[in-house]
């Protein structure tokens, strides 16, 4: 493939800036940085319109692959920025009971 392409819409609460690949996002919840240096691709943002567009040339079919895998990148933090995220993790033992206890503030688990 010659040129391939995918435009992504950037929400009205948020700021975004691009510089060589560095794409950084700021909104209500706060600030996120991505470096895509180690993708071959080229980043455009458009503040008239509000876009942002992905392009990638003379590629390959898996190497089309990152322009989605940038696209989902910079939508994901679009969210972060936006609602923010919730981690729940569930643990669980195959042979050896483990026992979790919340320390610190809740900011941290010991594993007995």
């Amino acid at each position: 493939t010659i040129h391939n392409k995918a435009a992504i819409k950037v929400p009205e609460d948020v700021e975004v800036t691009i510089k060589s690949r560095v794409v950084v996002v700021k909104g209500t919840r706060g600030t996120l940085q991505k470096n895509f240096r180690h993708m071959d691709v080229d980043l455009k943002y458009n503040k008239a319109d509000g876009v942002i567009t992905v392009e990638k040339w003379f590629a390959k079919k898996k190497e089309l692959a990152a322009i989605k895998t940038v696209c989902s990148h910079i939508q994901n933090m679009f969210t972060g920025v936006q609602l923010g995220f919730k981690y729940k993790m569930k643990l669980v033992y195959a042979h050896f009971p483990t026992n979790v206890q919340i320390a610190g503030n809740g900011k941290s688990i010991d594993i007995v």
